[in-house]
C-alpha cells in the first residue's frame, strides 16, 4: 500500500511538473504586442520611495523625471539650466543674494487649480524645516535658502532670499520639486511656521506644537512615498500601479496642462510606462533578446557586448555605451561606535593600505571589460574643475602591508590574519563589507576580498537590499560599504556628501570625513562667484579628500544603453538618466526586426 501511494505522489509531482513546463513554454513563445504605445523600461531595483522630498535613490529620481517637475532644470542637451515652469531664469539682484522668479501661466494640478507662488513657499517650507525625514539632503537647500518672500500684487511671483552669495543661489530650485499647497496642507499649518522659526535654535520649544507634530508625522509617512494615490505631481505622468520589487506603472494624464508644449520634457508620446525591476543581469540579457523591454541603462557591459553581436539585436535595438557622472567606492568607517562597529578605519594610514589592496584595475578589466574609467576624488574627469595633478592609486600588496605594520596591525598569532590590541582586546583585522545585493557587487566584493587577504586582512561580504545598506549607511551601521553615487554636468554642492554636518544630522556624509579645514573649504566653494576662486576651493577639497581616503575610488561606468526600434525620437545623452523614456514616439508603420529574432514573452 506504502508503496502505491508514493507511485501516486510521484505520478502527481510529475503530473504537475509537466503542465507548469507547458505553461511555462507557452509564457515565453508568446509574442509580445509591440504595436502597443507602452515603453517597458528596465529598473536594476525599486526606489526607497517616491517621497517627495525624503527618499533619495537614483530609482526615485529617474521615475521623477516624468511625475515631477521643478521650477528651472538642466537641459540634456546644452548641459546649461533652463526654465522649466518658470518663464525664466531669475533676476538677480545687484548684491546676490535676490533671486526673482515669475511662474508661467496655465500651469494646473491635477485638480484643475493653477500653480502659485504660494506652493513654491510650501514647497521650500517643507524641504527645509527640521521636522521633514530628509536630513540626507537639506543641507544642500538649508545653506543657500534664506526665505521666500511673495509679491503681493502678482500670485504668479516670488523672490527666493539667499543666505549669502553662494555659487548655487541661481539654480537652487532645479532640485525641488514642487508640491501642492492645498492638497497637503489644506487647513494651513504650515502657514504657522516661518522662515526664521525653521533657522531657530529653539524651534522644538517654542514652534512645534502638538498640532505641527502630527502634521508632519502624517506628512512624512511611509505611505506617501508608497500608494500610488499620494504620488502625484506636475508632470505628465501619473503613478498608477506600483508591485513591491516587480513594477511601477506610470501612465499619461488626461487633460495634462503641458501637453501642448514643445520642449522634450513636456512631451508625452507613450501611454503608458512601466519600470520593470529586473535584479539579475542574465535575465537583463535574456528579456532584451526576447524584446520584452524597450529600454534600459543598466544592462552588464558583457551581456550588452555579447548582445551587439547579434544580428537580431542589432535589427531591433540601437545601444551604445556613453559616459556619465557617476562613480563607485569603497566607503570606510572614519567614526565607527567602537563596539559594534570596530575602529578598522579612524588611521588614515590603514584607509590608504585599502586603496592600495584593491584592485581597481583588475575589476575595471574583468567585470566591465574596460568599459569604465578611474578617478582619484569626487570630482568627475569629464570637468573642468577635476583636480588632474592627483595621482592613481595602484595596487601594491607590499606597501599596503607597510602601512597597516606601521599602523599597529600585525598578525601575532601566525593565522595569516593582522590583529591588533582594541580597548585592552586582541581584534582581529575581519571587518563587514557590506553591499547592495546584486551578481556584479558581488564578483566585485570577492574580488577585493580575496585581494585583502594577501594582506593578512579579511573582507567579509555582507549582502543586503537597498533599503537596508542606505539606512545602515546614514546611522553609521556599518565598518566598509561598497556605493555609488549618481552624478552631473551641474555644480554639485558638497555639502551633502563631505561636510562635518551632514555627518552630525545623519545625511549623506556616511563615513565621518572632515574637520573645521574641510568644512571652511566647502564654504568658500559654494559662496565663491568668482570661477578661478571657486575651482581652487574645490581642487583643494579634492586633495584632502584624496589624502584623508574616506573612499577608495573605484571607477565611472559608462551607460550602457539601449532602446527598442520600434520608437522615434532615440536620442541619449550624457547627462543622467541618459534618455528620456517620454519622449519616445512609437512608429506609424513597424520594419523592425528580423525572420532570424526569437519569439518573446512578456
Amino acid at each position: 500500500m506504502l508503496y502505491l501511494q508514493l507511485i501516486n505522489i510521484f505520478m502527481i509531482k510529475r503530473l504537475l511538473f509537466i503542465l507548469l513546463s507547458i505553461f511555462i513554454f507557452q509564457g515565453c513563445t508568446q509574442k509580445r504586442d509591440l504595436s502597443q504605445n507602452t515603453v517597458i523600461a528596465h529598473i536594476l531595483s525599486q526606489p526607497d520611495g517616491l517621497h517627495p522630498f525624503n527618499d533619495n535613490s537614483i530609482m526615485r529620481s529617474f521615475i521623477f523625471e516624468y511625475t515631477q517637475k521643478t521650477l528651472i532644470r538642466l537641459d540634456l542637451e546644452s548641459l546649461e539650466y533652463i526654465p522649466e515652469i518658470a518663464k525664466n531664469l531669475p533676476t538677480v539682484s545687484k548684491d546676490g543674494l535676490r533671486y526673482t522668479y515669475e511662474i508661467n501661466e496655465g500651469v494646473l494640478w491635477d485638480d484643475g487649480t493653477p500653480l502659485t507662488a504660494k506652493d513654491i513657499e510650501f514647497s521650500t517650507k517643507i524641504i527645509l524645516c527640521p521636522l521633514t525625514n530628509n536630513a540626507q539632503v537639506r543641507s544642500n537647500y538649508s545653506s543657500v535658502i534664506k526665505s521666500i518672500e511673495l509679491d503681493p500684487y502678482n500670485p504668479l511671483k516670488f523672490t527666493m532670499i539667499a543666505h549669502a552669495i553662494n555659487y548655487n543661489n541661481k539654480h537652487i530650485f532645479g532640485g525641488i520639486c514642487i508640491q501642492q499647497k492645498d492638497r497637503w496642507d489644506p487647513t494651513g499649518i504650515t502657514d504657522k511656521i516661518s522662515f526664521e522659526n525653521i533657522y531657530s535654535s529653539d524651534f522644538k520649544e517654542k514652534v512645534e506644537t502638538e498640532e505641527i507634530s502630527d502634521w508632519f508625522n502624517n506628512y512624512n509617512h511611509a505611505d506617501n512615498g508608497y500608494q500610488p494615490e499620494n504620488l502625484v505631481g506636475l508632470g505628465p505622468y501619473q503613478v498608477v500601479d506600483w508591485v513591491a520589487s516587480q513594477y511601477i506603472t506610470i501612465k499619461k494624464k488626461e487633460n495634462w496642462w503641458g501637453k501642448n508644449s514643445s520642449t522634450i520634457y513636456n512631451q508625452a508620446y507613450p501611454e503608458k510606462i512601466i519600470f520593470k525591476v529586473i535584479k539579475e543581469d542574465a535575465s537583463t540579457y535574456l528579456a532584451l533578446k526576447n524584446q520584452e523591454l524597450d529600454a534600459t541603462t543598466r544592462i552588464g557591459t558583457i551581456k550588452l557586448m555579447k548582445l551587439q553581436e547579434k544580428e537580431y539585436f542589432n535589427n531591433n535595438y540601437h545601444s551604445e555605451f556613453k559616459d556619465r557622472y557617476a562613480y563607485s567606492y569603497l566607503g570606510l568607517n572614519m567614526k565607527p561606535d567602537g563596539i559594534k562597529y570596530k575602529p578598522f578605519f579612524v588611521d588614515k594610514k590603514v584607509r590608504r593600505a585599502m586603496a592600495y589592496l584593491t584592485p581597481v584595475e583588475e575589476i575595471i578589466e574583468v567585470m566591465v571589460h574596460g568599459k569604465a574609467s578611474r578617478q582619484a576624488a569626487q570630482i568627475s574627469p569629464l570637468k573642468s574643475t577635476y583636480n588632474d595633478t592627483l595621482k592613481l592609486i595602484p595596487l601594491d600588496i607590499e606597501k599596503a602591508k607597510e602601512l597597516l605594520t606601521e599602523a599597529g596591525w600585525v598578525d601575532t598569532d601566525g593565522d595569516n590574519i593582522r590583529d591588533k590590541i582594541i580597548n585592552g582586546i586582541r581584534t582581529p583585522f575581519k571587518f563587514k563589507l557590506s553591499y547592495m545585493q546584486s551578481p556584479t557587487s558581488k564578483e566585485i566584493v570577492l574580488m577585493i576580498k580575496e585581494s585583502m587577504y594577501k594582506a593578512g586582512v579579511v573582507a567579509e561580504p555582507t549582502p543586503m537590499d537597498f533599503t537596508l545598506f542606505y539606512k545602515n549607511a546614514m546611522d553609521h551601521n556599518f565598518e566598509g560599504m561598497m556605493g555609488g553615487w549618481g552624478g552631473s554636468a551641474a555644480y554639485s554642492n558638497p555639502m551633502q556628501l563631505w561636510h562635518t554636518s551632514s555627518w552630525v544630522s545623519k545625511g549623506s556624509n556616511f563615513c565621518g570625513f572632515g574637520d573645521a579645514q574641510s568644512d571652511a573649504l566647502i564654504e568658500l566653494a559654494n559662496s565663491s562667484l568668482d570661477s578661478a576662486k571657486h575651482a581652487e576651493a574645490l581642487w583643494k577639497l579634492q586633495a584632502r579628500i584624496y589624502e584623508d581616503q574616506p573612499y577608495v575610488f573605484l571607477y565611472s561606468t559608462k551607460n550602457k544603453i539601449a532602446i527598442h526600434k520600434r520608437f522615434d525620437n532615440i536620442n541619449t545623452y550624457f547627462e543622467k538618466p541618459g534618455l528620456a523614456l517620454n519622449n519616445l514616439k512609437l512608429l506609424e508603420k513597424l520594419s523592425i526586426g528580423s525572420d532570424k529574432s526569437p519569439s518573446t514573452g512578456l
